[in-house]
């Protein structure tokens, strides 16, 4: 409803002077959703669409631009990444509409996914303290580390290496050329990712949207699990571990079908 009286107006409103003007209480809520929203894999620059169409409903590209405050020559791949990631919808017609997944529903599959995970962990915790087994979980920050990270596990591959992740553009380019070399050496090469994102060629892809984490398991005998926003990763080289956490991935990958790269 706001933003129909500021086009009648002529004044064009982003989201924080229509908050600031609301209720000044907001604005720190609003900065702190946007930081939330970071945790969970989205870049400012989504974060602050995603919000703008929860607060309009439905709007076009250019509107959530001028109301997000982000570069319009962005806001399509901005709103359509918002869709691959399971934030928004996006219609058929022109200009193209976008309204936003519900919050509650997204706030729903993420904790039901985040407590999926850290019950895994503390089973493998239980697990490993049973056997009178040592937890040899290595903590990796910063995202170039954790990138790093992986381009090597994928370097010592001699077998397998699995991947789950929701984050598969910052990856790609860095694993192209070094997933091309593990399958010359007979390496087999499986990602699961979600619909849309571009994967490096002759990889055995598997689409499944809404993941959270990027999970890396190399040869059933080292395994690697990342924050959504790859700034932190636990690694261990245990095999008992890695072993579980594979036999986790499998899951979900046996519960996809194999799709052409």
């Amino acid at each position: 409803m706001f933003c129909s009286r500021c086009r009648y107006k002529g004044v064009k409103m982003d989201i924080v002077d229509i908050i600031s003007q609301s209720n000044e209480s907001l604005m720190e809520e609003y900065e702190k959703i946007s930081d939330d929203l970071a945790l969970l894999g989205l870049s400012d620059y989504e974060a602050r669409a995603y919000i703008a169409l929860v607060a309009h409903g439905v709007a076009d590209a250019e509107t959530i631009a001028t109301t997000a405050q982000i570069p319009r020559t962005s806001a399509y791949k901005i709103l359509d990444t918002l869709e691959e990631k399971g934030f928004a919808h996006a219609g058929h017609g022109r200009p193209r509409m976008y309204r936003p997944e519900d919050p509650a529903k997204v706030g729903g599959q993420i904790i039901s996914r985040l407590e999926n995970t850290f019950g895994k962990l503390e089973m493998i915790k239980e697990i490993l303290k049973e056997q009178g087994m040592p937890q040899l979980i290595y903590t990796i920050t910063g995202k170039d580390r954790v990138l790093d990270k992986i381009s090597h596990m994928l370097d010592k591959a001699t077998e397998t290496f699995m991947m789950s992740t929701p984050n598969m553009a910052e990856l790609r380019l860095k694993l192209e050329k070094k997933a091309a070399s593990a399958m010359k050496r007979g390496v087999q090469v499986t990602i699961l990712t979600g619909h849309g994102q571009k994967v490096p060629k002759g990889v055995d892809v598997r689409r499944k949207d809404g993941l959270i984490a990027t999970d890396v398991i190399v040869d059933s005998t080292s395994a690697l699990i990342a924050s959504p926003d790859l700034e932190n990763c636990g690694f261990t080289d245990n095999e008992y571990l890695a072993s579980h956490l594979e036999n986790f991935l499998w899951i979900a990958v046996d519960s996809t079908k194999r799709q052409k790269p």
